[in-house]
């Protein structure tokens, strides 16, 4: 077996005894990492900037060795106006691979455009200043950098949707709208300039980036030229006599020729006409038969094809239910590897995460061990923290410690009366949380009568105007 990682060969299991990488767990980080790959460079082919940007990060951060990943990364920062970001990535994809990677060839032509690079780290700056100015409350100060920053970088997103948010300040609603389309005609899903549209232009949320373009096209007029050309003169003619026998003779003549002509050659004629026409109509009958013919042919194609693309279809819901199945594994192995170093909420929150009843049975069971194991552990710990700070009269914290605690708590739990009093009391501090306080005050009253009945009755008349015997 080759390792997936250092390409070693070993015999056998799936820890590799030369770098001692699990070769499942690496090829199905590997695996997600491409598959998060492919959804970013197809929401970038959309002009969906941002969620591309985001799982191209996340790509990266499952397999930081992802060349394409890290280069169209930097493409997709750089296309916004974050330049250090997209040559830090760029520079970092070098260091992986030294030969073919496009990545040599943006840092050099960046290299080359040092006059634009100089623009776009102004236009950064001047992104920056207005930041300080908006903290400062110099709303017009802001615009003018901001609008200094845009003309430097057309596509610099964040100072179109900082421009969109100081005038929605100063109550500009129109200009505000305007730099809001102006982000949604480069990134079309960004979620701060859909949010501005959206309040300032209530049923749109997307701008629309199409403009008629119109070209008119001018002609030449035809210059006309008149041609002149002088009379011929008309000569004089002396009468004929007219000759009736003549005339005669010709159209006999001409009736004769007719006659034979008609009889000769009609039939000959009518013969090779009708030849033609049945010929015509054969090959008429023999396209109609070769038509069809194709039409069975190319639908019995279509069918075939159909089915193909069905059998496809099937094989391609099995592979994503695969890669489902092993991203699933993989966040498990991450979340098993947290709780064994220690980190029990944390892992407790990841498990919360993930879809334990698509898990083998063993890692099913293992899951159910863990949190048999964590919930008692994270129970005793919050509530110790919070009962502590209950009784030292800090109430914030106690109330978040304990409220944690509750998540975690078994009806094994230890100290459940303490638990009942601290919570009825923080519960009655909050007016909007009466109703809760009761509920924890009679829980204790009914399970433990004597455990501070006098102080008990005292919370729950202040809360139902009733003081219990």
């Amino acid at each position: 077996m080759q390792c997936p990682n250092c390409e070693k060969e070993y015999i056998k299991g799936t820890i590799c005894p030369s770098c001692n990488v699990d070769s499942v767990l690496f090829s199905g980080t590997v695996r997600l990492s491409d598959k998060m790959y492919n959804k970013g460079l197809s929401k970038l082919n959309n002009g969906d900037i941002t969620q591309g940007i985001e799982l191209l990060t996340r790509s990266v951060s499952v397999n930081k060795n992802n060349v394409p990943a890290r280069n169209l990364l930097g493409l997709a920062l750089f296309e916004i106006g974050y330049v250090g970001d997209a040559l830090k990535h760029w520079v970092i994809s070098q260091s992986l691979l030294k030969d073919n990677n496009p990545a040599n060839q943006y840092v050099e032509e960046a290299r080359k455009n040092s006059r634009a690079l100089e623009a776009l780290n102004d236009a950064v700056s001047k992104y920056n200043q207005a930041l300080i100015y908006i903290k400062q409350k110099s709303d017009d100060l802001a615009i003018i950098q901001l609008k200094r920053a845009v003309e430097l970088n057309p596509r610099f997103v964040d100072a179109l949707n900082l421009l969109a948010l100081c005038h929605l300040i100063q109550n500009d609603r129109d200009k505000a709208a305007a730099a809001a389309e102006r982000v949604l005609a480069v990134d079309i899903q960004n979620p701060v300039a859909l949010n501005y549209l959206s309040i300032l232009v209530p049923g749109r949320t997307r701008p629309d980036t199409r403009k008629a373009q119109s070209r008119t096209r001018r002609t030449e007029p035809k210059s006309r030229t008149h041609s002149y050309s002088r009379p011929t003169p008309v000569q004089e003619k002396k009468p004929r006599a007219f000759r009736f026998d003549i005339i005669l003779a010709l159209v006999i003549g001409a009736a004769c020729t007719f006659a034979v002509v008609y009889v000769l050659l009609f039939p000959a004629l009518h013969r090779q006409n009708e030849l033609q026409i049945g010929e015509y109509r054969q090959r008429l009958t023999d396209a109609d038969a070769a038509r069809a013919e194709d039409a069975e042919r190319h639908a019995d194609a279509i069918a075939a094809m159909q089915e193909d693309m069905d059998v496809l279809g099937e094989d391609m819901d099995r592979l994503n239910t695969e890669l489902d199945r092993q991203d699933n594994i993989i966040r498990f192995h991450n979340m098993y590897n947290q709780y064994r170093d220690g980190y029990l909420r944390e892992a407790i929150d990841s498990m919360d995460n993930i879809e334990v009843s698509d898990l083998p049975p063993d890692l099913r069971d293992r899951a159910e061990a863990m949190r048999e194991q964590a919930y008692p552990v994270l129970a005793n710990q919050y509530m110790s923290t919070g009962l502590t700070a209950f009784n030292a009269g800090d109430y914030l914290l106690a109330l978040v410690q304990l409220e944690t605690a509750l998540r975690f708590m078994t009806e094994d739990s230890p100290r459940p009366n303490t638990f009942l009093w601290a919570m009825g009391n923080l519960y009655a501090q909050d007016e909007a949380r009466h109703a809760e306080a009761r509920e924890f005050l009679y829980e204790l009253r009914d399970r433990f009568p004597n455990y501070r009945p006098q102080g008990r009755n005292q919370v729950i008349a202040t809360l139902t105007d009733e003081v219990e015997d």
